[in-house]
Formats: structure tokens, sequence, C-alpha cells
């Protein structure tokens, strides 16, 4: 046989191969001292492991050592010498991982049921590369969705989770596109309205009975919290209500940012199960948000529970949008129908469609002419 020719078993190609300075190195060192380490072949010849130094053999025209592997178990020997041999982290295990489950039912007559891939299912194959089902399937949706991924995984460039998010952000943008162009179009509201404006000068056309919003959150936008307490005064009805949502870290600092210009009035709590983001600076498995209250001298309105609860989030048109079903929650809990309701920090317009739903006016600002326009959008499609 011509080694050249030779053919590979299907089990030989669910490692990558290596590329570039390794592959290079590779061939030097057999140039200079010989194939050390054999290449393992089936009875039948084929080659299950060894085709990094099957190529580098070729290519410096080294005699090849082979070596029989006699058992049925090809599958399993395999995956043994490279978890041993190789450093792999756990995307790339699930990669290997996603490629044994993802080879084609049906049975094979020149191999032994031990040693079919066919029957392989992708919780065995994760466990057999000590690797979650979970992350295994992350790299098939991502794989299914953006093939083109798949190598930067496979070669350590990129984590599943990275990737995820990649795809994720990719079908975001598409789907914001999509609903924003439409938005455009859409016609006066006599019951809601949603303008492109920034806080710190927009004049709000009346004033409102709540400020319901959810600033974001990292550190570089906390001056917004105070300017958004400066304005409430403005915009809010006398004893009319400003509610901020807010994360925990950096509590402190916005609650004294925020009693300056305006009174604390009380701390609501929007349960967030199944929303188990990790702060792992903190030691933190986070469970619920607080819900800033602050009043524009005395409320007198609606007598209102502290504890809300949200749904899964909505992040197909914001990166930091929240929950329909837990804003209705808290719109419902605390408003009344025919109130009018400023969100100044509108993102995608969850908000306002809560508003809507539940018999109130509302008003939106967002900096963001693509979030207006998505608001807008939402709001005249899912309240119609």
């Amino acid at each position: 046989m011509n080694e050249s020719d030779r053919p590979y078993h299907e089990v030989s190609s669910i490692f990558p191969l290596m590329q570039g300075a390794d592959f290079e190195a590779l061939k030097t060192d057999i140039k200079q001292n010989g194939l050390l380490e054999p290449i393992w072949i089936d009875r039948d010849g084929k080659i299950i492991d060894g085709r990094n130094r099957h190529r580098a053999c070729l290519d410096t025209g080294t005699p090849e050592k082979f070596r029989t592997y006699e058992k049925d178990d090809v599958l399993t020997f395999v995956i043994g010498l490279n978890l041993h041999r190789r450093h792999l982290n756990e995307t790339q295990r699930a990669v290997v991982a996603s490629k044994i489950a993802n080879m084609p039912q049906g049975g094979r007559t020149d191999i032994t049921p031990s040693a079919n891939l066919h029957k392989v299912s992708q919780s065995k194959a994760a466990s057999m590369l000590n690797v979650s089902p979970r992350t295994v399937a992350t790299v098939k949706a991502v794989e299914k969705e953006a093939p083109e991924l798949l190598e930067k995984m496979e070669r350590g460039e990129i984590t599943a989770h990275e990737a995820s998010k990649k795809v994720a952000e990719k079908k975001r943008t598409q789907e914001r596109k999509e609903v924003a162009d439409a938005g455009r179009s859409v016609p006066k509201s006599d019951k809601w309205n949603v303008w492109q404006a920034d806080i710190t000068t927009w004049q709000a056309p009346r004033q409102y009975d709540f400020i319901i919003t959810d600033p974001p959150y990292p550190k570089e936008y906390l001056p917004l919290y105070e300017v958004l307490a400066q304005r409430a005064n403005e915009w809010l009805k006398p004893g009319g209500l400003l509610i901020a949502m807010c994360g925990q870290s950096y509590l402190n600092q916005i609650y004294e940012m925020m009693s300056k210009h305006i009174e604390y009035y009380w701390t609501l709590a929007y349960l967030t199960p199944g929303q188990s983001a990790s702060l792992w600076q903190k030691n933190v498995i986070p469970k619920w948000k607080p819900l800033l209250v602050f009043a524009n001298g005395k409320y007198s309105g609606k007598m209102f529970g502290d504890v809300y609860e949200s749904g899964e989030n909505s992040k197909e048109l914001h990166k930091w949008g929240q929950s329909e079903s837990g804003m209705f929650d808290v719109i419902s809990g605390i408003c009344l129908p025919g109130q009018y309701i400023l969100d100044p920090f509108c993102g995608a317009g969850t908000t306002g469609v809560a508003a809507i739903k539940h018999g109130c006016l509302f008003d939106g600002i967002d900096l963001d002419q693509d979030n207006v326009n998505i608001s807008k959008g939402r709001i005249n499609d899912e309240t119609a």
C-alpha cells in the first residue's frame, strides 16, 4: 500500500489536526529524531490515531511505524490516548464530544457494536470526554447557528460560552434591525409616545404619576442615577413616585446620590428566579434586585406590596432587556389604569408594553434611535 493512500478510520478525525507552528515543530522533531511514537491502526489497516504523525512523516520522508489495536473499543481507546496526551480545555473537549454525538445514525458492518460511534448518545459522549452535557449542547447550538465559530472553539481560541454570546448578539442585531425598520412607520398614538432624547436636556410634555425605569448598571453609568433623581422632581406630579431598578454592587452609592435630590420612600424586592448569573467578584448568586422608590412629596395613591417577581428576561431585542411579565407585575401592583408612566431609559420598550396592557398611558425616551423605533414597533404590535 502506498502510505499516502492509507485510509483513516472515522475516529481519527474527532480530535483537531495540528496547525501552523505546532505542526512545523512536530515535523522538525520527526525529521531529526525519527518517529518515536507509532501510528495506531485498526485490524483493517485504517489509521485510528496519529494523523499528525502520519502527515509529518509523509512531508519529511520519514519511515513510519504502525501498531495494530486488536480490540473492539476503538473509540474509548482513542479518547484515552488523546486526553492524556493533549491539554484540551473544556470547550475543546466538548467539540470532540459533539463530533461523536453528531455522527450519522445507522449501523456499520465493518466494526462491532461496542465500537459503533452511531450508538453514542450526547450525554454518553459528554461523559467520555469529562465535560458537561450543557457545554456539549452549547457547542452543537453554536455549530448550527454559526459554523464559522466551530473551528475557533476547536483550536481553543474561544470558549463555548463566548461563542454562544456571539451567536446571541448576532441574532439580536438582526432582530433589532427588523423590528426597528418596522417601527419607523408606526402611526402616532394618543395613549403612548417614545422619543429619541437625552435625560439631561429633555423637556417633558407633561408631569407623570410614576417614573418606572431600569437604568444601566455598570459603574461608568452611576452618574445617570443622580441626573435621574434631579429630573424626577420636574417630571413627577406632586405625590408621584420614582421607581428605579438597580443592581446591588453599587447600591450604597446610588442611594446616596439619589437621596440628595428626592426623598427616599421604600425598597421593593424584585425576585429573579431562574436567573442565576453569578457575581464571581462578590462570591454571590443574586436572586433578587432592589427597586428603589422615591417620592415627590407625600404619596397618597394605591396601597401596594413590596415583593414582585420577574419572569424570563426578554434579551432578544436588548442585551439588558427585562421581563415583560415582571414589569407587568410591578405596574399592575402599584399603578391604576389611566395613570401616566414615564420610562426615561426606555430600551426596547418592555415597560411601555406592560403599561399599555394595564390600561395606563406611557411616554418613553432613549438616546438610541434604534431603541426608539423598536419600542414603537413593540408597543404598537403587542398592545393592538
